[in-house]
């Protein structure tokens, strides 16, 4: 399972050039690790919350990466994406879901 088009737009605006190819694995391998969570909208709403916990700095990202392991819903309340408006708020970060 790969990262959606607006997460990987993301990745690109806050990570240019190798930097941004380096937190896509990152991601793609976190979003992989949780088989748990089997649902694609689930997956894609802890990487941008990781993304957006991160504020475009690799050292931060690496923190949530790390967190989201441990336990996911702590990165979704860090990013403000655990409450009921999180689709509203994703869309508002991210760009309209394709």
């Amino acid at each position: 399972m790969g990262l959606t088009v607006r997460v990987e737009r993301r990745i690109a605006e806050d990570f240019p050039g190798r930097e941004g190819e380096v937190v896509g694995d990152l991601l793609t391998e976190l979003v992989n690790h949780l088989t748990d969570r089997g649902d694609q909208e689930d997956k894609e709403r802890i990487a941008a919350a990781t993304l957006l916990c991160s504020q475009g700095r690799v050292d931060r990202l690496l923190d949530a990466v790390q967190l989201a392991k441990e336990d996911w819903r702590d990165v979704l309340v860090g990013a403000g994406l655990a409450d009921s408006g999180w689709k509203e708020r994703l869309e508002a970060d991210f760009g309209p879901e394709r």
